[in-house]
């Protein structure tokens, strides 16, 4: 699939983000005691004109986020799959972790399940790349507590 020019764009500052993600989180880490929020500054630095939301895990620490804005068409799960190779790659530095794809429609779902279940359709392929071809997709109705047994022990 050839990407669109604003398609380029928003990989491209997606990219800048996570790079000055990894850049904040390993200065972050280096001073706990200043207890840092990694996130923002990596948004700030950026040079983002939206005002970011600053998120926290289970645990109170620092969680990265953002939202796309792209209309109906545009190819959001394309870049949402390029994105996860970007998240591998720049900001995590390896091809491994877990994805939770969530879509918010039984059609996108459907749609979203028959392209990952196609060798051949550049979805599957870029994920599979992403991967390192450890790529699994569990369908909803999935035993998933029994998968993520198997899936802990890969890692």
């Amino acid at each position: 699939m050839e990407l669109k020019e604003y398609q380029i764009r928003a990989l491209s500052e997606v990219k800048i983000y996570f790079n000055l993600l990894a850049e904040w989180r390993e200065k972050a880490e280096q001073n706990p005691e200043f207890e840092i929020d990694f996130p923002v500054k990596a948004w700030e630095k950026a040079g983002i004109a939206r005002s970011y939301r600053s998120r926290k895990n289970g645990i109170g620490e620092p969680l990265p986020n953002f939202c796309l804005k792209i209309p109906t068409g545009g190819g959001k799960t394309f870049l949402a799959v390029k994105m996860i190779d970007l998240v591998n790659m720049v900001y995590r530095k390896k091809n491994t972790g877990l994805v939770l794809w969530i879509v918010p429609t039984t059609q996108i779902y459907r749609q979203t399940i028959l392209s990952l279940k196609d060798r051949d359709h550049p979805y599957r392929q870029h994920l599979d790349l992403a991967s390192g071809g450890r790529r699994l997709s569990l369908k909803k109705g999935t035993d998933f507590h029994r998968w993520m047994l198997k899936i802990i022990s890969w890692f």
